[in-house]
């Protein structure tokens, strides 16, 4: 008898293919699923996408008190015809929000909104900062 013929056969390891090369077996983690997606394509961009956002986090966070927040969606839909399954990948990449400086302004009685206090005096008024054309040597 044989022994190769009663050796029990493994769908799911890696195997060689016709040219002998490495044939990829099932996927046993979530990182091995990731990386086959799309060849390797999916991972790829995915990756490049979250180093950019990390770069941009860091920036936000220097220039807005040391905190910025960012977000990625990883999207899988399924699709099973027979005993084939097509997977579409997709992901979404939220950046952090410049911060923007606030205003402040008052309220009118008539609900219009002023950068003055109304009822209080201004010690200054508008000011033309153009420039003029008389330019002076030091």
């Amino acid at each position: 008898m044989n022994d190769s013929a009663s050796a029990p056969v493994t769908i799911d390891q890696p195997g060689r293919a016709a040219d002998g090369g490495r044939v990829p077996g099932a996927c046993n983690t979530l990182g091995d699923f990731i990386r086959s997606l799309e060849d390797g394509q999916f991972d790829a961009d995915a990756y490049t996408a979250i180093k950019k956002l990390s770069a941009a986090l860091k920036s936000s966070a220097m220039t807005s008190g040391g905190k910025a927040k960012g977000k990625v969606t990883l999207t899988l839909d399924f699709e099973q015809e027979g005993a084939v399954t097509a997977i579409k990948a997709s992901f979404k990449v939220t950046s952090p929000e410049a911060r923007r400086p606030k205003s402040i302004m008052w309220s009118t009685e008539d609900n219009r909104l002023s950068r003055s206090r109304p009822g209080q005096n201004e010690l200054f008024g508008i000011r033309d900062v153009s420039g003029s054309s008389d330019l002076r040597d030091a």
